[in-house]
């Protein structure tokens, strides 16, 4: 009896460990033919170019043109493009009676997103540095995101094995066990876009551009607003006659304001004379 009852434990253990040990074969299967991770050259790895590059042009609008000629050429693709004027200083001189010269200094820029294929990414950076005379930043990065494409995988046949074999016990309630299928979807689903993205960025590299050129001035002879919006001869006569008018009668309110005064002065004065003429 003791030695059936040990087979009726031993064999499902067994079976148990059996079923472990071929699903961790079954992984490390996987990741070696999923990449190769001692070669970092390996074409089976999943490896993200991006460029960035601050430059200075001749001709800013121009430089943009065919930079999107350019990738449209390559199948690629233009996320952004802006085209600005950095104002720096304006300046008014005199230029004639009635008119004045407006100087705007500012600094023409070019911002622009790229997505070209990564066969053409070295091709359009070569360009692109060709084309500017003065580099004030220039950056290229090969970013290997292998290991995070193959975690995500790898999670995911998890994720859809464990649910071949989970069982529930009758203590589990109907939201938990919901709550729990929608979390491991919800973390399957976004595994998935992950890797998606992944893929994309390495099919496609981007290249951030932005432009410059050197300050320019725009020149400008308007019309002097002063000059428009001055009175006639006449009217200006007739404003300054009144302008005078309402001057004098200003200062004659306000020296008749001071009356009192005038007449203290007057008595005093006839006081000093009185005083004078009985000394005589």
């Amino acid at each position: 009896m003791r030695s059936s009852s040990i087979y009726w434990v031993a064999i499902p253990m067994l079976t148990l460990f059996a079923c472990e040990q071929a699903r961790y074969n079954e992984a490390k299967d996987e990741i070696a033919a999923a990449a190769d991770t001692t070669n970092l050259l390996s074409p089976s790895r999943k490896r993200i170019k991006t460029a960035d590059i601050h430059c200075r042009v001749q001709d800013v609008t121009a430089a943009t043109i065919k930079l999107e000629k350019l990738v449209t050429s390559v199948d690629g693709i233009v996320v952004e493009s802006v085209l600005r004027n950095d104002a720096q200083e304006q300046h008014e001189y005199s230029y004639s009676a009635d008119s004045i010269k407006q100087v705007q200094l500012y600094t023409p820029v070019s911002t622009l997103t790229l997505r070209v294929p990564v066969a053409h990414l070295d091709s359009v950076f070569n360009i692109i540095t060709a084309m500017a005379g003065y580099i004030d930043q220039r950056t290229l990065r090969d970013s290997d995101v292998t290991l995070q494409y193959l975690s995500n995988e790898l999670k995911n046949d998890a994720a859809v094995q464990d649910e071949r074999e989970t069982t529930h016990t009758k203590k589990d309630s109907e939201l938990e066990v919901r709550k729990y299928n929608e979390q491991k979807k919800t973390a399957f689903i976004e595994r998935e876009i992950a890797n998606m993205a992944i893929v994309e960025d390495v099919a496609y590299s981007t290249i951030n551009v932005q432009l410059f050129q050197p300050q320019v001035a725009d020149v400008q002879i308007v019309l002097n607003p002063a000059s428009i919006t001055r009175a006639g001869f006449g009217t200006e006569t007739a404003t300054a006659f009144r302008t005078g008018v309402n001057v004098t009668r200003s200062i004659f309110i306000f020296f008749f304001q001071l009356w009192p005064l005038w007449i203290i002065a007057i008595l005093l004065w006839f006081g000093y004379k009185r005083l004078l003429f009985k000394r005589a």
